[in-house]
Protein backbone atom coordinates (compact mmCIF):
# COMPACT_ATOMS: atom_id res chain seq x y z
CA UNK A 1 0.00 0.00 0.00
CA UNK A 2 2.86 2.38 0.77
CA UNK A 3 4.29 2.06 -2.73
CA UNK A 4 0.85 2.40 -4.32
CA UNK A 5 0.12 5.71 -2.58
CA UNK A 6 3.65 7.00 -3.17
CA UNK A 7 2.86 6.76 -6.88
CA UNK A 8 -0.82 7.73 -6.68
CA UNK A 9 -0.63 11.17 -5.05
CA UNK A 10 1.81 12.67 -7.61
CA UNK A 11 -0.41 11.30 -10.40
CA UNK A 12 -3.47 12.86 -8.78
CA UNK A 13 -1.76 16.23 -8.34
CA UNK A 14 -0.64 16.20 -11.95
CA UNK A 15 -4.14 15.47 -13.21
CA UNK A 16 -6.89 16.31 -10.62
CA UNK A 17 -9.61 15.61 -13.17
CA UNK A 18 -8.84 11.89 -12.80
CA UNK A 19 -10.09 11.76 -9.18
CA UNK A 20 -12.87 9.25 -9.85
CA UNK A 21 -10.65 6.93 -11.87
CA UNK A 22 -7.88 7.00 -9.28
CA UNK A 23 -10.35 6.39 -6.42
CA UNK A 24 -11.39 3.16 -8.13
CA UNK A 25 -7.73 2.21 -8.41
CA UNK A 26 -7.30 2.92 -4.70
CA UNK A 27 -10.27 0.76 -3.74
CA UNK A 28 -8.93 -2.07 -5.90
CA UNK A 29 -5.56 -1.76 -4.13
CA UNK A 30 -7.21 -2.05 -0.71
CA UNK A 31 -9.06 -5.16 -1.85
CA UNK A 32 -5.91 -6.76 -3.25
CA UNK A 33 -4.21 -6.16 0.11
CA UNK A 34 -7.10 -7.88 1.93
CA UNK A 35 -8.42 -4.82 3.74
CA UNK A 36 -12.01 -5.32 2.63
CA UNK A 37 -12.19 -8.95 3.76
CA UNK A 38 -14.23 -10.02 6.77
CA UNK A 39 -12.15 -10.05 9.94
CA UNK A 40 -12.78 -12.73 12.61
CA UNK A 41 -14.86 -11.34 15.47
CA UNK A 42 -12.17 -12.42 17.93
CA UNK A 43 -9.78 -9.77 16.55
CA UNK A 44 -12.35 -7.11 15.69
CA UNK A 45 -11.20 -3.48 15.63
CA UNK A 46 -13.63 -0.55 15.42
CA UNK A 47 -12.85 3.03 14.33
CA UNK A 48 -14.85 6.15 15.27
CA UNK A 49 -14.00 9.51 13.69
CA UNK A 50 -15.21 12.79 15.20
CA UNK A 51 -13.17 15.92 14.46
CA UNK A 52 -15.40 18.86 15.38
CA UNK A 53 -15.81 20.94 18.53
CA UNK A 54 -16.54 20.61 22.26
CA UNK A 55 -20.33 20.51 22.29
CA UNK A 56 -20.49 17.98 19.46
CA UNK A 57 -18.00 15.70 21.20
CA UNK A 58 -20.03 15.79 24.42
CA UNK A 59 -23.12 14.84 22.42
CA UNK A 60 -21.15 11.97 20.84
CA UNK A 61 -20.26 10.43 24.23
CA UNK A 62 -23.40 8.31 24.22
CA UNK A 63 -22.75 7.12 20.69
CA UNK A 64 -19.28 5.91 21.71
CA UNK A 65 -20.77 4.06 24.67
CA UNK A 66 -23.39 2.37 22.49
CA UNK A 67 -20.78 1.29 19.94
CA UNK A 68 -18.91 -0.40 22.77
CA UNK A 69 -22.14 -2.05 23.96
CA UNK A 70 -22.68 -3.51 20.49
CA UNK A 71 -19.07 -4.68 20.21
CA UNK A 72 -18.08 -5.50 23.81
CA UNK A 73 -14.99 -7.51 22.83
CA UNK A 74 -13.75 -5.16 20.12
CA UNK A 75 -10.80 -2.80 20.37
CA UNK A 76 -12.09 0.72 19.70
CA UNK A 77 -9.97 3.54 18.27
CA UNK A 78 -11.29 7.11 18.37
CA UNK A 79 -9.91 9.89 16.18
CA UNK A 80 -10.69 13.38 17.50
CA UNK A 81 -9.27 16.90 17.37
CA UNK A 82 -6.58 18.06 19.78
CA UNK A 83 -9.18 20.51 21.15
CA UNK A 84 -11.55 17.75 22.28
CA UNK A 85 -8.93 15.18 23.28
CA UNK A 86 -9.10 16.09 27.02
CA UNK A 87 -12.86 15.41 26.99
CA UNK A 88 -12.38 11.78 25.95
CA UNK A 89 -8.93 11.01 27.35
CA UNK A 90 -10.52 9.18 30.30
CA UNK A 91 -13.39 7.63 28.31
CA UNK A 92 -13.75 3.99 29.44
CA UNK A 93 -15.32 2.89 26.15
CA UNK A 94 -12.26 3.37 23.92
CA UNK A 95 -8.90 1.63 23.87
CA UNK A 96 -6.95 4.21 21.87
CA UNK A 97 -7.36 7.90 21.06
CA UNK A 98 -5.60 9.57 18.12
CA UNK A 99 -5.70 13.25 17.24
CA UNK A 100 -5.86 14.65 13.73
CA UNK A 101 -5.66 18.33 12.83
CA UNK A 102 -8.34 19.00 10.24
CA UNK A 103 -7.02 22.55 9.68
CA UNK A 104 -4.00 21.09 7.86
CA UNK A 105 -6.23 19.87 5.03
CA UNK A 106 -6.64 22.22 2.11
CA UNK A 107 -9.73 22.34 -0.05
CA UNK A 108 -8.29 20.30 -2.93
CA UNK A 109 -8.79 16.54 -2.91
CA UNK A 110 -5.10 15.72 -3.61
CA UNK A 111 -4.04 17.89 -0.65
CA UNK A 112 -6.45 16.03 1.63
CA UNK A 113 -5.03 12.67 0.56
CA UNK A 114 -1.49 13.93 1.02
CA UNK A 115 -2.23 14.64 4.71
CA UNK A 116 -4.53 11.72 5.48
CA UNK A 117 -2.65 8.85 3.82
CA UNK A 118 0.52 9.13 5.97
CA UNK A 119 -1.64 9.34 9.10
CA UNK A 120 -3.50 6.18 8.13
CA UNK A 121 -0.31 4.41 7.15
CA UNK A 122 1.32 5.18 10.49
CA UNK A 123 -1.66 4.68 12.79
CA UNK A 124 -4.44 2.65 11.17
CA UNK A 125 -3.54 0.16 8.44
CA UNK A 126 -2.01 -2.47 10.71
CA UNK A 127 -5.23 -2.63 12.77
CA UNK A 128 -7.44 -4.05 9.98
CA UNK A 129 -10.69 -2.41 11.06
CA UNK A 130 -13.99 -4.21 10.64
CA UNK A 131 -16.08 -1.05 11.00
CA UNK A 132 -15.44 2.68 10.75
CA UNK A 133 -18.13 5.11 11.95
CA UNK A 134 -18.41 8.79 11.03
CA UNK A 135 -21.36 10.19 13.05
CA UNK A 136 -20.95 13.85 12.07
CA UNK A 137 -24.02 15.20 10.29
CA UNK A 138 -23.52 18.58 8.65
CA UNK A 139 -21.37 20.44 6.21
CA UNK A 140 -17.80 19.63 5.23
CA UNK A 141 -17.41 16.18 6.69
CA UNK A 142 -15.45 14.88 3.68
CA UNK A 143 -12.17 14.61 5.69
CA UNK A 144 -13.91 12.33 8.20
CA UNK A 145 -15.24 10.13 5.42
CA UNK A 146 -11.81 10.00 3.80
CA UNK A 147 -10.27 8.92 7.10
CA UNK A 148 -12.83 6.10 7.33
CA UNK A 149 -12.23 5.00 3.73
CA UNK A 150 -8.44 5.26 3.84
CA UNK A 151 -8.29 3.50 7.21
CA UNK A 152 -8.85 0.28 5.26
CA UNK A 153 -12.05 -0.51 7.19
CA UNK A 154 -14.25 -3.13 5.54
CA UNK A 155 -17.55 -1.44 6.53
CA UNK A 156 -17.80 2.38 6.61
CA UNK A 157 -20.98 3.76 8.14
CA UNK A 158 -22.00 7.41 8.41
CA UNK A 159 -23.62 10.46 6.85
CA UNK A 160 -22.62 11.70 3.41
CA UNK A 161 -21.22 15.06 2.36
CA UNK A 162 -24.60 16.63 1.61
CA UNK A 163 -26.60 16.71 4.86
CA UNK A 164 -29.74 18.19 3.35
CA UNK A 165 -30.86 15.39 1.06
CA UNK A 166 -33.36 14.31 3.74
CA UNK A 167 -35.18 17.58 3.08
CA UNK A 168 -35.53 17.33 -0.68
CA UNK A 169 -32.55 19.51 -1.56
CA UNK A 170 -30.87 18.57 -4.82
CA UNK A 171 -27.80 16.35 -4.52
CA UNK A 172 -25.50 16.20 -7.51
CA UNK A 173 -24.72 12.87 -9.12
CA UNK A 174 -21.04 13.46 -8.31
CA UNK A 175 -21.77 14.00 -4.60
CA UNK A 176 -23.90 10.87 -4.43
CA UNK A 177 -21.27 8.82 -6.23
CA UNK A 178 -18.49 9.97 -3.87
CA UNK A 179 -20.59 9.35 -0.75
CA UNK A 180 -21.64 5.88 -1.88
CA UNK A 181 -18.05 5.07 -2.75
CA UNK A 182 -16.53 6.20 0.56
CA UNK A 183 -19.31 4.68 2.69
CA UNK A 184 -20.61 1.14 2.50
CA UNK A 185 -23.71 2.39 4.37
CA UNK A 186 -24.55 5.99 3.44
CA UNK A 187 -27.20 6.85 6.04
CA UNK A 188 -30.00 9.36 5.45
CA UNK A 189 -31.89 10.26 8.65
CA UNK A 190 -35.64 10.83 8.37
CA UNK A 191 -36.90 14.39 8.65
CA UNK A 192 -38.61 13.46 11.91
CA UNK A 193 -35.19 13.20 13.60
CA UNK A 194 -34.34 16.79 14.50
CA UNK A 195 -31.57 16.90 17.12
CA UNK A 196 -27.98 16.07 16.23
CA UNK A 197 -27.79 13.92 19.35
CA UNK A 198 -30.59 11.75 18.00
CA UNK A 199 -28.89 11.67 14.59
CA UNK A 200 -25.81 10.18 16.26
CA UNK A 201 -27.78 7.24 17.61
CA UNK A 202 -29.75 6.79 14.40
CA UNK A 203 -26.58 5.72 12.57
CA UNK A 204 -26.42 2.61 14.75
CA UNK A 205 -30.12 1.88 14.42
CA UNK A 206 -30.10 2.28 10.64
CA UNK A 207 -27.12 -0.07 10.41
CA UNK A 208 -28.98 -2.75 12.36
CA UNK A 209 -27.37 -2.27 15.77
CA UNK A 210 -28.97 -1.60 19.16
CA UNK A 211 -29.22 1.63 21.18
CA UNK A 212 -29.98 0.89 24.82
CA UNK A 213 -29.75 4.44 26.18
CA UNK A 214 -29.54 7.93 24.72
CA UNK A 215 -27.95 9.72 27.67
CA UNK A 216 -24.63 11.56 27.34
CA UNK A 217 -21.69 11.47 29.74
CA UNK A 218 -18.68 13.47 30.92
CA UNK A 219 -15.34 11.78 31.55
CA UNK A 220 -13.38 13.62 34.25
CA UNK A 221 -11.32 12.08 37.02
CA UNK A 222 -10.97 12.30 40.79
CA UNK A 223 -8.10 14.77 40.45
CA UNK A 224 -10.31 17.07 38.37
CA UNK A 225 -13.12 16.76 40.92
CA UNK A 226 -10.93 17.69 43.90
CA UNK A 227 -9.35 20.57 41.98
CA UNK A 228 -12.84 21.88 41.25
CA UNK A 229 -13.86 21.54 44.88
CA UNK A 230 -10.76 23.51 45.91
CA UNK A 231 -11.60 26.33 43.48
CA UNK A 232 -15.18 26.55 44.76
CA UNK A 233 -14.45 26.18 48.47
CA UNK A 234 -14.75 29.89 49.36
CA UNK A 235 -18.33 30.16 48.10
CA UNK A 236 -20.59 30.05 51.17
CA UNK A 237 -22.57 26.79 51.34
CA UNK A 238 -25.78 28.80 51.68
CA UNK A 239 -25.29 30.29 48.19
CA UNK A 240 -26.49 28.71 44.99
CA UNK A 241 -23.77 28.53 42.33
CA UNK A 242 -24.67 29.66 38.80
CA UNK A 243 -22.37 28.81 35.90
CA UNK A 244 -22.22 31.80 33.55
CA UNK A 245 -21.48 30.92 29.92
CA UNK A 246 -20.35 34.01 28.02
CA UNK A 247 -18.76 32.31 25.01
CA UNK A 248 -20.22 30.79 21.85
CA UNK A 249 -19.11 29.29 18.56
CA UNK A 250 -19.73 32.57 16.73
CA UNK A 251 -20.21 36.19 17.76
CA UNK A 252 -23.78 36.33 16.44
CA UNK A 253 -24.64 33.71 19.09
CA UNK A 254 -23.27 35.85 21.94
CA UNK A 255 -25.63 37.95 24.01
CA UNK A 256 -24.10 41.40 24.68
CA UNK A 257 -22.20 41.36 27.96
CA UNK A 258 -23.54 44.83 28.87
CA UNK A 259 -27.10 43.50 28.73
CA UNK A 260 -26.11 40.43 30.72
CA UNK A 261 -24.79 42.76 33.41
CA UNK A 262 -28.18 44.45 33.83
CA UNK A 263 -29.85 41.10 34.50
CA UNK A 264 -27.04 39.79 36.70
CA UNK A 265 -27.11 42.83 38.97
CA UNK A 266 -30.76 42.20 39.67
CA UNK A 267 -30.26 38.45 40.14
CA UNK A 268 -27.34 39.19 42.48
CA UNK A 269 -29.88 40.33 45.05
CA UNK A 270 -30.67 36.64 45.46
CA UNK A 271 -28.45 34.26 47.40
CA UNK A 272 -26.41 33.46 44.28
CA UNK A 273 -22.76 33.45 43.20
CA UNK A 274 -21.93 33.49 39.48
CA UNK A 275 -19.05 31.24 38.44
CA UNK A 276 -17.58 32.18 35.07
CA UNK A 277 -15.70 29.49 33.14
CA UNK A 278 -14.36 29.43 29.62
CA UNK A 279 -11.33 30.00 27.43
CA UNK A 280 -9.13 33.00 26.84
CA UNK A 281 -11.54 34.44 24.25
CA UNK A 282 -14.03 35.07 27.09
CA UNK A 283 -11.47 36.73 29.39
CA UNK A 284 -12.35 40.33 28.50
CA UNK A 285 -16.09 39.82 29.00
CA UNK A 286 -15.52 37.91 32.24
CA UNK A 287 -13.35 40.70 33.63
CA UNK A 288 -16.04 43.24 32.68
CA UNK A 289 -18.68 41.29 34.62
CA UNK A 290 -16.38 40.76 37.60
CA UNK A 291 -15.43 44.44 37.76
CA UNK A 292 -19.02 45.71 37.62
CA UNK A 293 -20.77 43.21 39.90
CA UNK A 294 -21.12 43.50 43.70
CA UNK A 295 -18.26 42.19 45.81
CA UNK A 296 -18.33 38.42 46.37
CA UNK A 297 -20.93 37.74 43.70
CA UNK A 298 -18.56 36.55 40.95
CA UNK A 299 -15.89 33.86 40.85
CA UNK A 300 -13.94 34.37 37.63
CA UNK A 301 -12.22 31.13 36.56
CA UNK A 302 -11.86 31.94 32.86
CA UNK A 303 -8.59 30.59 31.50
CA UNK A 304 -7.69 29.01 34.84
CA UNK A 305 -9.01 25.49 34.39
CA UNK A 306 -8.62 22.57 32.02
CA UNK A 307 -11.61 21.25 30.11
CA UNK A 308 -12.01 18.34 32.52
CA UNK A 309 -11.71 20.64 35.54
CA UNK A 310 -14.40 22.80 33.95
CA UNK A 311 -16.65 19.75 33.67
CA UNK A 312 -16.00 18.90 37.33
CA UNK A 313 -16.74 22.49 38.40
CA UNK A 314 -20.03 22.47 36.52
CA UNK A 315 -21.01 19.17 38.15
CA UNK A 316 -20.81 20.91 41.55
CA UNK A 317 -23.02 23.90 40.67
CA UNK A 318 -26.77 24.48 40.72
CA UNK A 319 -27.73 26.32 37.51
CA UNK A 320 -26.41 27.30 34.07
CA UNK A 321 -27.14 30.73 32.57
CA UNK A 322 -25.69 31.79 29.26
CA UNK A 323 -25.24 31.32 25.56
CA UNK A 324 -25.45 28.11 23.55
CA UNK A 325 -21.97 26.69 23.86
CA UNK A 326 -20.06 23.56 24.81
CA UNK A 327 -20.26 24.63 28.46
CA UNK A 328 -24.06 24.57 28.22
CA UNK A 329 -23.89 20.97 26.97
CA UNK A 330 -21.58 20.11 29.88
CA UNK A 331 -24.18 21.48 32.29
CA UNK A 332 -26.97 19.57 30.59
CA UNK A 333 -24.91 16.37 30.73
CA UNK A 334 -24.67 16.90 34.51
CA UNK A 335 -28.45 17.45 34.62
CA UNK A 336 -27.90 21.02 35.82
CA UNK A 337 -30.99 23.19 35.04
CA UNK A 338 -30.24 25.45 32.07
CA UNK A 339 -31.34 28.95 31.06
CA UNK A 340 -30.04 29.35 27.51
CA UNK A 341 -30.17 32.26 25.08
CA UNK A 342 -30.45 31.32 21.39
CA UNK A 343 -29.98 33.76 18.51
CA UNK A 344 -32.55 31.90 16.39
CA UNK A 345 -35.89 33.78 16.04
CA UNK A 346 -39.12 32.11 17.09
CA UNK A 347 -40.86 32.88 13.79
CA UNK A 348 -38.55 30.47 11.95
CA UNK A 349 -38.81 27.52 14.30
CA UNK A 350 -41.02 25.40 12.06
CA UNK A 351 -38.94 25.62 8.86
CA UNK A 352 -36.94 22.37 8.58
CA UNK A 353 -35.77 22.42 12.20
CA UNK A 354 -33.53 19.40 11.70
CA UNK A 355 -31.45 21.42 9.26
CA UNK A 356 -31.70 25.11 10.13
CA UNK A 357 -32.84 25.36 13.75
CA UNK A 358 -30.12 25.83 16.37
CA UNK A 359 -32.61 25.02 19.13
CA UNK A 360 -33.98 22.03 17.24
CA UNK A 361 -30.57 20.57 16.58
CA UNK A 362 -28.83 21.50 19.85
CA UNK A 363 -31.32 21.73 22.72
CA UNK A 364 -30.17 21.21 26.32
CA UNK A 365 -30.40 17.45 26.66
CA UNK A 366 -31.48 15.42 29.74
CA UNK A 367 -32.18 18.44 31.98
CA UNK A 368 -34.83 21.03 32.80
CA UNK A 369 -34.44 24.20 30.79
CA UNK A 370 -35.79 27.66 30.05
CA UNK A 371 -35.12 28.89 26.51
CA UNK A 372 -35.00 32.56 25.49
CA UNK A 373 -35.07 33.63 21.82
CA UNK A 374 -35.89 36.78 19.85
CA UNK A 375 -39.43 36.87 18.54
CA UNK A 376 -38.39 37.46 14.92
CA UNK A 377 -35.50 38.18 12.60
CA UNK A 378 -34.26 41.73 12.39
CA UNK A 379 -35.01 43.36 9.05
CA UNK A 380 -31.50 42.98 7.62
CA UNK A 381 -31.59 39.20 8.17
CA UNK A 382 -35.20 38.82 7.02
CA UNK A 383 -34.24 40.13 3.57
CA UNK A 384 -31.65 37.39 3.15
CA UNK A 385 -32.03 33.69 2.48
CA UNK A 386 -32.11 30.71 4.80
CA UNK A 387 -29.10 30.00 6.98
CA UNK A 388 -28.48 27.84 10.05
CA UNK A 389 -29.78 29.78 13.05
CA UNK A 390 -31.30 32.42 10.70
CA UNK A 391 -29.10 35.33 11.84
CA UNK A 392 -26.73 36.40 9.05
CA UNK A 393 -24.63 38.82 11.06
CA UNK A 394 -21.07 38.17 12.25
CA UNK A 395 -21.75 40.23 15.36
CA UNK A 396 -24.44 40.02 18.09
CA UNK A 397 -27.56 40.98 16.15
CA UNK A 398 -30.92 39.18 16.32
CA UNK A 399 -30.10 37.90 19.82
CA UNK A 400 -29.87 41.49 21.10
CA UNK A 401 -33.70 41.69 21.01
CA UNK A 402 -33.86 39.56 24.16
CA UNK A 403 -34.29 41.97 27.07
CA UNK A 404 -32.51 41.64 30.43
CA UNK A 405 -35.89 41.44 32.16
CA UNK A 406 -36.60 38.24 30.19
CA UNK A 407 -33.46 36.72 31.73
CA UNK A 408 -34.56 37.77 35.20
CA UNK A 409 -38.03 36.33 34.66
CA UNK A 410 -36.63 33.19 33.04
CA UNK A 411 -34.36 32.51 36.00
CA UNK A 412 -37.34 32.84 38.35
CA UNK A 413 -39.02 30.07 36.35
CA UNK A 414 -35.84 27.96 36.29
CA UNK A 415 -35.67 28.00 40.09
CA UNK A 416 -39.10 26.38 40.27
CA UNK A 417 -38.42 23.50 37.84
Amino acid sequence: MEKFFAELIPRLKANPSRVSELMFETEAAFKRAGYREKVPATVENILIVRLDVIGDMILTSGFIREVKANFPKARITLICSSLTFPLVELCPYVNEILTFDITKIGGAFPNALEKIVPFCQENLWRKRFSYAFSPQWGSWNLPMLLLCWLSGARERIGYGTNPYRSYGFEVSAEESAIDNFLLTKNITPPRSIVSDLRKNFYILEAAGFTVNSNHVELFYGAEDFYRARELLKNIPPTCKKVILGLGAGGDSRKYPVEKYLIALKELAKKNLVFVIVGGKSELKDAEFIEKNMPQGKVLNLVGKTTLRETEAIISQTDFYLGNVTGIMHMAAACKIPVLALYHEPQDKEDYLPGAFSELGRYPPHQTNSVILRPAHQLEECARLGRIYGWCHSEEPHCITQIEPQEIIDGFEILETL
